[in-house]
């Protein structure tokens, strides 16, 4: 089960969809797949370096006690095409059927990935309603429903600067790790 995204940082929300997704399908591997950039997002002076995110991922597997950071997109740099990525780890593990995580924001672009259709054949997606309570997703598949929290990076960031609290955004181990570093202050 593969679980991509910028995570900057990775908070609660992200946490509660790994946790209920790696319950729901049970996989024998879990890899957060942090992106180096993303192709539909916009990058700004807020985005932390590889070393950072990655050190907050291993912060919170420490907290879900399961999972991997895969280092595979910070590695190649540049833009971070799931095709290419699944292409890849699919040539590694032939055996095995690979269970991707996205949530309704990504669901309702997936028209724009690119090789979408492929990529369809080469794995199912698990999509996790977001800032919607249900979600009905296309035959081939999974949608999984877990309870809303409205937590975004960018409020973390945002409250950074601002010098405002995120407790209870991120885990404690993560929130100190952001506090020490004064990370995302300027």
């Amino acid at each position: 089960m593969i679980y991509g995204g910028q995570f900057n940082p990775i908070h609660i929300g992200h946490m509660l969809v790994a946790s209920e997704s790696y319950q729901f399908v049970q996989p024998d591997e879990f890899l957060f797949l942090p992106s180096y950039q993303s192709p539909l997002k916009e990058h700004n002076e807020s985005y932390l370096i590889e070393s950072e995110r990655v050190n907050m991922l291993e912060l919170a597997i420490k907290d879900l006690q399961f999972g991997v950071v895969d280092r595979r997109e910070l590695n190649r740099k540049g833009t971070s095409y799931t095709f290419d990525t699944i292409k890849e780890i699919q040539s590694e593990y032939p055996e095995h059927q690979i269970y991707f995580i996205i949530g309704t924001d990504q669901y309702e672009n997936l028209n724009k990935w690119k090789n979408i259709d492929e990529l369809k054949e080469m794995l199912i997606f698990v999509v996790v309603n977001r800032e919607v309570d249900r979600q009905d997703v296309h035959e081939g598949m999974l949608a999984l429903h877990i309870p809303r929290i409205d937590v975004s990076s960018t409020d973390i960031r945002n409250r950074c600067k601002n010098r405002q609290s995120i407790k209870m955004l991120v885990t404690p181990r993560i929130e100190t790790y952001i506090k020490r570093g004064r990370l995302y202050e300027n």
